[in-house]
């Protein structure tokens, strides 16, 4: 047993800091998280690129070393220290990626993609498109104003609506008296 306890919390020391990103980028964003394995894949991917750059500063630390301007020893507390501090910033940055569109505006700009980075086309025109919007109700009643705030997807959620009135049958704004 405790050869396998020893086996382990290195393992998971090793795939924490791409868990912690995706864990950061599904928090902060609008998007479904995917189902356990495509959890596990993404922040595996993750992973690879937070080791990547730990050692890519790993190295330029030891470098810099060697040339006389030492800031300590790089060692596991190091490595671990900088798996969190790319894990945080990895996360954070895919979220910005993710949230506004740039890159993929970019790509689109270069015929390599039509996808937006939105969650779904829903998403995406709310987040482009900045309009007063008429929302048709399913007792037949349709609320006019601006959205500030809505869900992901059509099928489920809730819009917080800024200075909102009812619409009545000829299409006339009636406050709503509240």
């Amino acid at each position: 047993m405790d050869d396998l306890v020893k086996e382990v919390i290195p393992l998971l020391q090793y795939l924490i800091p791409g868990f912690l990103s995706a864990w950061i980028f599904y928090s902060l964003t609008a998007f479904k998280r995917p189902d356990t394995f495509g959890q596990i894949v993404q922040a595996l991917i993750f992973t690879f690129v937070i080791q990547g750059a730990v050692w890519g500063v790993g190295t330029l630390c030891l470098w810099v070393g060697s040339k006389g301007f030492s800031v300590g020893r790089w060692d596991a507390k190091s490595e671990t220290m900088w798996a969190f501090v790319v894990s945080v910033t990895l996360g954070l940055f895919s979220c910005y990626l993710a949230t506004n569109d740039k890159l993929h505006g970019w790509l689109r700009n270069r015929n390599v993609t039509k996808q937006t980075s939105y969650p779904s086309e829903w998403f995406s025109i709310f987040a482009q498109h900045h309009r007063l919007v008429t929302l048709h109700l399913i007792d037949e009643r349709r609320v006019f104003g601006w959205p500030v705030e809505w869900p992901p997807e059509s099928s489920s959620g809730q819009f917080v609506m800024q200075n909102p009135c009812w619409l009545d049958a000829e299409g006339a704004e009636v406050p709503f008296g509240a």
